[in-house]
Formats: structure tokens, C-alpha cells, sequence
């Protein structure tokens, strides 16, 4: 089975989140920038940690609540 050599999971952001050598990743939901990730990867990123994932996983962005707006919207980099 071919590896995922690179793919953007946060398409919104301006550093991009990128995960690498995975076997398979799934865009479950566009909006949200939820993602199924497969296989043994790393999430490589240039303003946070790099992450080694063993297991397959689940990422998606994170939510944060604005109080002056008084409603939840995506964190932003």
C-alpha cells in the first residue's frame, strides 16, 4: 500500500498542519477540518510541535469561545 507523502489537515490556517507518511486520510467533514488519519504518521507543523502518531486518529480544529461574540468559532494560528 502507497503512503500519504504529505497532506494539509488545517486549510484554514496560515502555517498549515501536515501530516506525513500516513496510509490513508480521510476529509470527514470540510467546514470543521475534521480528519481520519490511518496507519503510523507524523503531524508536522512550523509554529507547533511535531507529533509522532502510532495508532491512527482523529484531528480536527480546535474551538474556542469568544466571549465578546458570545459564540464559538475556530481557533485561529
Amino acid at each position: 500500500m502507497k503512503t500519504i507523502e504529505r497532506i494539509n489537515v488545517s486549510p484554514s490556517s496560515t502555517e498549515g498542519h501536515f501530516v506525513t507518511n500516513a496510509k490513508k486520510v480521510v476529509n470527514l467533514d470540510k467546514v470543521n477540518e475534521t480528519f481520519l488519519v490511518e496507519g503510523k504518521s507524523k503531524l508536522v507543523t512550523r509554529n507547533h510541535t511535531t507529533l509522532e502518531m502510532e495508532d491512527g486518529c482523529l484531528i480536527t480544529c480546535q474551538v474556542v469561545y469568544d466571549p465578546f461574540s458570545k459564540a464559538f468559532e475556530k481557533s485561529r494560528d
